[in-house]
């Protein structure tokens, strides 16, 4: 998760029950994954992959077109650069590429080896369906981070079957991932989708661990700027993991790894990256980002958002995220519980144990709401789910962290207020994992169904109105029986005068108005419209930041003539300065009546669960593999 500045999207993979790999016999299909990255220099990823045991059904080798929580096209078949099969003999056999991400192998059943290379993604010189760096692959002189669904494929027909997989490195690197690992260097995974669900980062790295109610948590941490250590990161996130334990209130993961990839400036451009932020998977998560010391404490919020995801998707999804297909795009409705309550969550816990005070949550629900507010209106959080693999759905993804965590902390009120202050969203999800988990997915067309059996009938046109709809959130209502007071809109203590506007330069050198506000908008401006004198001066780079300065020293309701271009047209437009306005502030009540004041104590609180909820985790299983 990426709040305020970093986008950031979780990533859950799901995997069912099956025999180690050591446990299958002889006779069905063996795949093991050899990665040599040892000798980097060329900036590619060196595969052989040995088989055994294939037949005509497994003559297709997929590469993923998509990864689960991405909600994007990721088609990493365009990366590769070579391609070759050979048998037993060394003799090559024929194969076809027959579409982006599929080879088809003309003799599967006499495959020994495969050996192909494959560019990483930082560098990549695409201009499409650019894969962020958090979900991709990276090489550099210091480090190798990568997604192993962005290296690594599957045999048609064996997605379910265990794969192992080695890797050749520098001598005096570290590795952290989550799979395990046998004495002989091999990482084994039970399916192909617990491999993918597992990153990699290698390189010189710190590390740092620490047990989180009988979870152990380890970081490893590359940065440019060594200032910036495992232990440092974890010392500032300890406090926000021990919260999310307390929220949870059990362990449903024996272990957790956290991987940073963190970047100065010149890193990044250098490598083209335009974006960055956390990946989810199931027991760990990767972060890419630029970052200095001084951007540290940014971290906590979002490592207590990744670590969350222990819940959802990881133990409590439906059908679509539990068997998931890597070739074709398939969007689950329920984003808004994996996403947004997720965030709400990461928050509430750490207002509940002490790590935020009230007012520095108001603030950020107060953001939250003005964030919201220059998002669609009319794309209902179902909708943002079902459209996320569109362009217009995408481009509303993040409000998932805003509308769809505000909406939680809603739902949180409605519930406590109608159980009588003895279960609120926390509890209701928690009763939901006891229900459903790792391998048992719930229904993604009756959830909501599900949901409101499992509550209230009150919760149905809950759902209908700021789920499945689009109805402006009740924020007003509902934070007043809390005991605080909502206002939409009053004048800022900051006392200079403002446009209402900002100016920002378009990739065509343009300079373009953006975030208009409805003041600026009564004065004639229009957000994209085009600036190209301002004082009767025409603007360039030179001299556009001293034109801007000059409206510091005017007064309120003074007005600056603008000539602007709007499609073929040019504008002439005096736009007055105005007061300053903060907007969505959120105050407490100097009083409140009894049942404002007993509905925020345990509002406050994470309230005391039945031990049939704490439904842990069976470590004997999860040593077996099965």
């Amino acid at each position: 998760m990426m709040k305020k500045i970093i986008f950031t999207i979780s990533i859950l993979y799901l995997y069912g029950c099956g025999l180690s790999f050591h446990t299958r016999t002889s006779l069905q299909p063996q795949i093991t994954y050899y990665l040599d990255l040892s000798n980097h220099e060329d900036d590619l990823f060196h595969v052989t992959i040995s088989t055994s045991n294939l037949t005509s059904e497994n003559g297709i080798y997929n590469f993923a077109a998509t990864a689960p929580g991405t909600y994007t096209i990721l088609d990493f078949g365009r990366f590769v650069k070579t391609f070759h099969a050979f048998d037993n003999n060394d003799d090559e056999i024929p194969v076809e590429k027959i579409s982006a991400n599929k080879w088809k192998i003309k003799n599967p059943e006499a495959l020994k080896r495969i050996k192909y290379d494959i560019e990483d993604t930082f560098d990549a010189e695409v201009t499409e369906n650019k894969v962020m760096p958090m979900a991709g692959t990276g090489i550099e002189d210091n480090f190798v981070a990568f997604n192993t669904f962005g290296v690594v494929g599957y045999f048609e027909g064996l997605q379910s079957n265990p794969v192992r997989m080695k890797i050749a490195y520098k001598s005096n690197w570290t590795i952290g991932t989550a799979l395990d690992v046998d004495k002989n260097g091999f990482y084994f995974a039970e399916t192909y989708d617990r491999l993918a669900d597992s990153p990699v980062l290698i390189g010189e790295l710190t590390v740092a661990e620490t047990v989180v109610n009988n979870i152990n948590v380890s970081v490893y941490v590359y940065a440019t700027d060594t200032v910036i250590t495992a232990q440092k990161i974890l010392s500032l996130a300890d406090g926000a993991l021990q919260s999310a334990s307390s929220f949870i209130g059990y362990s449903p993961v024996p272990n957790y790894k956290f991987l940073f990839c963190l970047l100065d400036f010149a890193a990044y451009q250098r490598n083209g990256l335009t974006s960055s932020g956390a990946l989810e998977h199931s027991y760990s998560s990767i972060y890419v980002q630029p970052a200095t010391a001084k951007d540290l404490p940014e971290l906590k919020n979002t490592m207590a958002h990744e670590f969350m995801h222990i819940l959802t998707p990881l133990n409590l999804h439906s059908e679509v995220i539990h068997s998931y297909n890597f070739a074709v795009p398939t969007p689950s409705e329920h984003i808004w519980l994996y996403e947004g309550v997720t965030e709400w969550a990461s928050l509430i816990m750490q207002l509940r144990s002490g790590l935020m005070n009230i007012e520095d949550f108001l603030n950020e629900i107060s953001n939250m709401l003005t964030i919201n507010s220059k998002f669609n209106k009319d794309m209902s959080l179902s909708r943002m789910s079902l459209d996320s693999y569109t362009s217009e759905g995408n481009s509303q993804f993040s409000n998932f962290y805003y509308r769809g965590a505000l909406t939680a902390a809603l739902l949180d009120v409605k519930l406590l207020e109608l159980s009588h202050r003895t279960k609120g969203l926390r509890e209701v999800f928690l009763q939901l994992l006891k229900e459903y988990g790792k391998n048992k997915p719930f229904s993604e067309k009756k959830f909501f169904d599900l949901f409101v059996e499992m509550t209230y009938p009150e919760i149905k046109p809950f759902i209908n109105n700021y789920i499945r709809g689009s109805e402006p959130l009740p924020v007003e209502e509902y934070l007043e029986k809390l005991g605080f007071k909502y206002i939409a809109e009053k004048p800022s203590d900051d006392k200079r005068p403002t446009l209402g506007a900002a100016v920002g330069m378009d990739s065509n050198g343009e300079f373009r108005f953006v975030n208009v506000s409805d003041a600026a908008k009564k004065n004639g401006l229009r957000d994209n419209d085009i600036l190209i004198k301002a004082f009767g001066q025409d603007i360039n780079k030179e001299n556009l930041q001293d034109i801007m300065n000059k409206s510091r020293t005017m007064n309120v309701g003074e007005k600056i003539d603008f000539l602007i271009k709007r499609g073929n047209e040019k504008i002439e437009l005096a736009v007055a300065l105005s007061q300053r306005m903060i907007y969505n502030v959120l105050e407490e009540m100097t009083s409140l009546t009894k049942e404002q004041k007993f509905l925020r104590e345990q509002w406050l609180k994470n309230l005391e669960l039945p031990e049939e909820y704490k439904v842990g985790y069976n470590s004997k299983l999860l040593e077996l593999g099965s």
